[in-house]
C-alpha cells in the first residue's frame, strides 16, 4: 500500500526497526550463526534448488516466472517440484500435490490460490505447500511413487533464507522496481535495495521499453556479477469464466471491458489489458488472495453497467478465488498470462550454467 507522506512519517520508527531486523537476520544466515539447511542428495546426486523471489509486496511476476522456469528446466531433461507457502490457505498441514489428482477438488482454502494455479498449468510437476519448505522438500524426495526431482523451485523464496539454495532469480518490476525504497510497513520493500547483492540472476519484468538507464545504472551498483534479463507479460488466450472455453480475442477486442482483480499489482494488470488493445472503461481492485462471494459479483456487474461495459475481464487467480461463477450480464472471462523473455535463450542457458558451477563447487567440497 502506497502510504500519504504524513503517514509515512509517522511509521518512520516502525520502518527503520523492521530494516534493521532484516539486515541482522540476513547477517546472521551470511555469517553461519543462522544455518541454511540443504535437501540431502538422492542416490548420491546433489539436489538443486532454484529461488525465484522479490523484494517488494506485491506482483512482479513471480508465479509466469516459476512456470516458464518449470517449463524450460523440463525442456532441458530435468525433473522439477515446486515448493510453496500457498498464501491465502486456512489449512496449515503440509500438502503435497503430485499431479495425479483431479485439480477440480482443489480449493484455494486447503492450498492456497497460486498453487492450483501451477498445478492446472502444470500438472506432471509435484508441488509441495507448507511454511517449512525444507521438510516438503525432503518428504518428496522420499516418495516412492515418483522419481525424486533434480531440482526444486522455491516460490517466493528470496527472503526465505531457512532454505539453502543453488540459485538466487529476483523478479523485479521495471515500472517501480524499487517501490520508492520505503520499507515496510512504511512501504513495499521487504527488504533494503542492498540485499540484491545475494541475487545471481535479475529478471525485469514489464521491461517492454528496454532496462530505465537509473535502473541499470543501481543494479550495477549493488550487483556487477549478477545478469539482467528482460520479459514481458505476454496473453496466452482469454476463456469464458462460466464454460472454460477459449473465447474470441477479435470479437472482445471491440467491445467495451470492465476489468478487476484481487493481485498484488492492480494497476499492472490494468496497463497490460490497454497494451493488449482491450477498451477498458473501469476497474475494481480488491485484496491480494480476495475470495469473491456473490455481493463481491453483484458490486462487480453494477460498475460495469454503469460504465457501459459490455464484458467482464479478470487475471487467472481471480477465477480461481470466485466462490461462484453465475451467468452475468456481461459476460465474465479470465485471462491467462505468460511471461516471454527478451532473450528465453540466454536466460535458460545462464541459469544452467550457474547451476552446473554450483555443483562443481559442492563435488569440490
Amino acid at each position: 500500500m502506497l502510504w500519504p507522506a504524513w503517514v509515512r512519517w509517522l511509521l518512520w520508527p516502525l520502518e527503520q526497526l523492521y530494516r534493521l531486523i532484516v539486515r541482522v537476520r540476513a547477517f546472521a544466515y551470511a555469517r553461519g550463526w543462522l544455518r541454511a539447511r540443504r535437501l540431502p542428495a538422492t542416490a548420491g546426486k546433489p539436489v538443486k534448488v532454484v529461488s525465484v523471489g522479490n523484494l517488494t509486496v506485491g506482483g512482479t511476476g513471480k508465479t509466469p516466472l516459476v512456470l516458464r522456469l518449470a517449463t524450460l528446466l523440463g525442456q532441458r531433461g530435468q525433473r522439477v517440484a515446486i515448493l510453496t507457502r500457498g498464501y491465502g490457505r486456512r489449512e496449515r498441514m503440509p500438502l503435497i500435490i503430485n499431479g495425479r489428482g483431479e485439480t477440480k477438488q482443489y480449493t484455494p482454502e486447503l492450498m492456497g490460490d497460486e498453487p492450483i494455479l501451477l498445478s492446472r498449468r502444470l500438472p506432471d510437476v509435484t508441488i509441495g505447500i507448507g511454511s517449512d519448505r525444507h521438510l516438503m522438500g525432503e518428504r518428496i524426495l522420499n516418495m516412492e511413487s515418483s522419481e525424486p526431482p533434480d531440482v526444486f523451485l522455491l516460490d517466493d523464496g528470496f527472503q526465505h533464507l531457512r532454505l539453502a539454495r543453488d540459485l538466487d532469480i529476483v523478479v523485479l518490476d521495471a515500472t517501480n522496481p524499487f517501490a520508492g525504497d520505503a520499507a515496510l510497513p512504511a512501504g513495499l520493500l521487504r527488504e533494503p535495495v542492498a540485499a540484491l547483492k545475494r541475487a545471481d540472476v535479475v529478471v525485469l519484468t514489464r521491461a517492454d521499453s528496454g532496462t530505465p538507464p537509473a535502473v541499470a545504472e543501481r543494479l550495477l551498483r549493488h550487483n556487477p556479477r549478477a545478469p539482467v534479463f528482460r520479459a514481458q507479460t505476454r496473453l496466452e488466450g482469454v476463456y469464458d469464466a462460466a464454460t472454460q472455453r477459449a473465447a474470441n480475442l477479435y470479437a472482445l477486442k471491440q467491445q467495451k471491458v470492465f476489468a478487476y482483480c484481487g493481485i498484488g499489482n492492480p494497476e499492472a494488470f490494468w496497463e497490460d489489458l490497454r497494451r493488449w488493445g482491450f477498451e477498458l472503461v473501469g476497474t475494481l481492485a480488491f485484496p491480494d488472495h480476495h475470495r469473491y462471494a456473490i455481493n463481491d459479483f453483484k458490486a462487480i456487474i453494477a460498475r460495469a453497467d454503469r460504465a457501459g461495459a459490455r464484458a467482464l475481464l479478470m487475471t487467472e487467480k481471480d477465477m480461481i478465488n470466485l466462490t461462484v461463477v453465475p451467468p452475468s450480464i456481461p459476460p465474465s472471462f479470465y485471462c491467462r498470462i505468460e511471461l516471454e523473455f527478451e532473450d528465453e535463450a540466454a536466460f535458460a542457458a545462464a541459469v544452467a550454467e550457474r547451476l552446473e558451477l554450483q555443483a562443481a563447487g559442492q563435488a569440490a567440497r
